[in-house]
Formats: structure tokens, C-alpha cells, sequence
């Protein structure tokens, strides 16, 4: 499927989601002064209850892997409940592991930002410029997402959806024709609950200087309650 009909897809789809299903909110709470550890955050209303959750999760950027006791999820089951009491509950119980793996002591830069909600936007293509500044030289990149499909496992195998995986391209600007791959899927994990669609929605870069890779922000279309809920990924590239 070429990126046109990829974006048609996404955008169908999503048009879907805001009916039914729910898109969180998503929040890079940072680095660690190495580079060593990313923290972020996604939250909203879920779908079916309305109830408020938040999920932080902390990436070892070194293996792309969950810090042991993340992701952190919480759902606050009554009707009364804000999101902004599930964010400050979500983040009381982050706070020592936050601590220990100094998230935030580098808060790093929101270098690009393109969620679903930016509308003409190419959610397979993004160019970016590594470190703010208003005197463009060098550090800028372009990002490319293919998706594929791959094995559907566990509740997936049993319901009727396309999972898809996914694989990203890493360019500079000057040698686009110099792509390289930079990360592949070799499974989908069920954690992702039956992934459908992926697109490309920021990046987070470290302090200029710091050896800590760049945060590619993904945004998936995964099966909910009601219907095609949007959620986030975190994936450390390194150019």
C-alpha cells in the first residue's frame, strides 16, 4: 500500500476512533542526564466507562525495553473522577522510580511534534531538526514508517483485524537517498492489543551533546471497547 492510501486508512480509521473509541494525550517527561532512560506519558478518557486513566512508562533506551514496574496504569473507576486525578496518582507512584533512574534531569526537546489531530500532515513522513534553533545547519533528519503485516497473537488471533507491524527509515536531509533502517518489528507483542495502523507523531531529542538517542513518538490505532482507541509508542533511534 502506497503512503497516500496508508494516510487515507489512518485517517478513516480515526475518524472512527473519535466516535467510539478514545485517543490519549501523550507527555515526554524526559531523560536521564545520560541518556540512559526515557519517561513519558499518555492519559485521557477510556472508552465504554469514561472513566480517567494515565499509563507512564520509562524505556531503557539502550535495550528499547520497559524499566522493571513500568508501564504504570491507572484507571480511577468512578464517575466523578478528573483526568487530572489520575495524572497526579499516576505520577505519586512514578515519583521513586523517577527518582532512581533520574528522569528529567536532561527534559530534553520536543523537536517535532505531529499528531493525528494535525490534519494535512503526511503521518508516514517526518523532517525534523534535532536541536532547536533558528539558524538551521545541521542535525536535521528525515523519518520514514512502513508498515507490514505481521502474526496476530493471543485475543488477536480470534477477532477479525489486520495486525500490523512496523519498520522505521532514518535519513539525513543532505543524503536522503542514504536511508538506513533503524528499528523493525520482528513481533507484535500483545501488549499492543491488535495493532492496525501506525503513524509517525513527534520526536523527542536529548540536550545537544548528550549521546542519548532520539525518541520516535508513534501513534497506533489499537482495538478498544467501542471501537479503534489511539495510543503511543516510544522508539529509540540513533542517527
Amino acid at each position: 500500500m502506497k503512503a497516500s492510501a496508508l494516510v487515507l486508512v489512518l485517517i478513516a480509521l480515526l475518524t472512527t476512533s473519535a466516535k467510539a473509541g478514545d485517543v490519549a494525550e501523550m507527555r515526554p517527561h524526559g531523560f536521564s542526564q545520560d541518556g540512559r532512560y526515557f519517561a513519558y506519558e499518555e492519559f485521557g478518557e477510556q472508552d465504554g466507562s469514561g472513566f480517567p486513566y494515565s499509563s507512564v512508562s520509562i524505556i531503557d533506551t539502550q535495550t528499547d525495553s520497559f524499566v522493571p514496574g513500568t508501564p504504570i496504569d491507572v484507571l480511577v473507576k468512578r464517575e466523578d473522577a478528573t483526568i487530572g486525578e489520575a495524572r497526579r496518582e499516576s505520577a505519586t507512584k512514578a515519583s521513586a522510580l523517577f527518582e532512581t533512574h533520574g528522569i528529567g534531569e536532561d527534559p530534553g526537546y520536543l523537536a517535532a511534534f505531529n499528531p493525528v489531530s494535525e490534519l494535512g500532515q503526511e503521518f508516514q513522513n517526518l523532517r525534523y531538526q534535532a536541536t532547536p534553533s533558528l539558524y538551521v545547519a545541521d542535525g536535521i533528519y528525515r523519518l520514514k514508517l512502513e508498515q507490514f503485516p505481521a502474526s496476530a497473537e493471543g485475543i488477536c488471533k480470534d477477532l477479525t483485524v489486520d495486525v500490523q507491524g512496523f519498520r522505521l527509515t532514518l535519513a539525513d536531509d543532505a543524503k536522503p537517498a542514504d536511508a538506513r533502517k533503524v528499528y523493525e518489528d520482528q513481533r507484535v507483542p500483545t501488549s499492543r492489543h491488535c495493532p492496525s495502523s501506525y503513524g509517525i507523531a513527534g520526536v523527542v531529542t536529548p540536550r545537544y551533546g548528550s549521546k542519548g538517542p532520539h525518541m520516535v513518538m508513534v501513534q497506533m490505532l489499537t482495538l478498544g471497547f467501542e471501537g479503534n482507541n489511539v495510543r503511543w509508542l516510544a522508539v529509540p533511534v540513533r542517527p
